[in-house]
């Protein structure tokens, strides 16, 4: 028996020491996979752009905050963020101000804002599919955009830099739904 410094293999203190251990490696990995999800897709919890819709997305993260009027924009609330939606307002021949020629209230863009935000070095991140882009109005901030793969992070250039907001937006690939395409 070991003293209250040191317990012996199969005390409830190293047992718990050990259950605590194996929690957080899975949470390291689950986290992992989450951040992967993130940064090499433009879906979010299960929100697609250009696919999902208003009522697919209430059902995901329930109604939007009350002071969010717009029937084509809203801002909810989780646990872990504030979360921006942009929605169509009906395909170009209609209504084409949000400029998508597509059926309304389907998503456009979300933007997740992070409660708390994650490092950028702790994102499994390619850095060569992304641009870089320093904002022109907050000295502090840059953009990273993958219009390929429909991503952008907003990152605080602190020390250490850090993601202040996740947007995720069509791919490139169906840019010819876009009013007046290119």
């Amino acid at each position: 028996m070991g003293d209250k410094y040191h317990q012996d293999a199969g005390t409830p203190i190293v047992e718990k020491v050990n259950s605590l251990t194996r929690l957080l490696m899975h949470l390291s990995i689950v986290f992992s996979l989450l951040v992967f999800i993130c940064c090499q897709s433009n879906i979010w919890n299960g929100i697609i752009p250009l696919k999902s819709t208003r009522a697919d997305v209430e059902k995901i993260l329930g109604p939007p905050i009350p002071e969010s009027k717009a029937k084509d924009a809203a801002i909810y609330r989780t646990k872990d963020a504030r979360v921006f939606v942009l929605y169509s307002t009906g395909p170009c021949n209609i209504r084409p101000s949000n400029g998508w020629n597509i059926p309304e209230l389907t998503v456009i863009q979300l933007s997740f804002y992070p409660n708390v935000a994650p490092k950028l070095s702790d994102l499994s991140l390619d850095r060569k599919k992304f641009e870089k882009h320093p904002d022109p109005e907050i000295l502090n901030e840059t953009s990273y955009t993958n219009e390929t793969d429909g991503i952008s992070l907003t990152v605080d250039n602190g020390v250490p830099e850090t993601v202040v907001s996740f947007s995720y937006f069509p791919e490139s690939k169906f840019d010819h739904l876009m009013c007046n395409s290119r």
